[in-house]
């Protein structure tokens, strides 16, 4: 396992029956994004929080907030390819708070508004595992997937990545350029007064937010790692490249080049992220098809 396998209290989501009739515009919202030194929660660390808080008009405009934006020491290194991609390396979190110092001040930012953020599973992930790693309580706040909305309020989009409907809505500014925490919370606050516009939503229910995302347990940590691929520990902590055998996906079973990143689990199932230089990004390998490990 990544992480101590430790009860932590776990907050009761917001009920449909409580959620369904309140008015978007009377609703206190909170975009959030978090930026992290990998991709694999319970082993990377978060190493940048940015919020932004925000009321919406009965037409569906947005009123900006107050801003959250903090760098964090993850304790770990960066990696150069998450340096690449969000321009944040080892001296750019130097002498930063580590995330125990951050959460009660995050926290109370929060509040109990209603968060939204792009792939919000994901953000709750490295929210809960920072939670149980430090023993610290859960956020009071009720987390809502834009990624989820999205797909019932925008058709037809090339694709429904945050940097990809903020393009093909027209919503990207020079203000906020992408990768970086408080940008794409901005672009996930514009994207949602979009959803709330394209919907014509009054009502959380007309949106389909009945009910908000529950915070994980210590389940959603447990990895139990192959045996076989036990030799990918060390080359995680070195970020050394090597060559893995996998069977799907579209290269076939040919050697892949990879980057491993760290383990972590799904619903249970073992997964292996890596960075994959055949592709030039962060992908996941389900661990029961990787056949083989190959050193450069």
């Amino acid at each position: 396992m990544c992480i101590r396998d430790r009860p932590v209290p776990v907050p009761r989501p917001a009920g449909s029956a409580q959620l369904s009739t309140l008015r978007v515009r009377d609703v206190d919202w909170v975009a959030l994004d978090i930026e992290a030194t990998g991709v694999a929660w319970g082993h990377d660390r978060i190493v940048e929080i940015g919020a932004a808080r925000f009321r919406i008009t009965r037409e569906g405009h947005v009123v900006p907030g107050a801003r959250f934006d903090v760098l964090v020491d993850p304790g770990l290194p960066i990696p150069a390819v998450v340096a690449r991609i969000t321009g944040l390396d080892d001296a750019a979190v130097a002498g930063a708070p580590p995330i125990q110092d951050v959460w009660a001040r995050f926290d109370d930012f929060l509040g109990e508004a209603f968060v939204l953020a792009h792939g919000a599973r994901s953000d709750l992930a490295w929210l809960g595992s920072e939670a149980l790693r430090t023993n610290a309580r859960p956020l009071r706040a009720n987390f809502f997937c834009t990624l989820e909305l999205s797909r019932r309020a925008v058709h037809k989009a090339p694709r429904y990545t945050l940097e990809a409907l903020a393009q093909h809505l027209g919503l990207a500014s020079d203000e906020a350029p992408f990768h970086r925490a408080l940008a794409d919370a901005l672009h996930t606050r514009n994207l949602f007064a979009r959803c709330v516009q394209n919907l014509g939503a009054d009502t959380l229910a007309d949106l389909g937010l009945e009910r908000s995302l529950p915070w994980p347990g210590p389940e959603v940590y447990a990895v139990r790692v192959p045996e076989r691929l036990r030799r990918l520990e060390p080359l995680i902590g070195a970020q050394t490249r090597c060559h893995i055998t996998y069977r799907g996906g579209s290269a076939g079973r040919e050697p892949r080049p990879i980057t491993p990143l760290g383990f972590f689990a799904h619903e249970g199932v073992p997964y292996l992220r890596a960075w994959c230089h055949l592709d030039d990004s962060a992908k996941s390998f389900r661990c029961d098809r990787v056949l083989s490990v190959h050193n450069d």
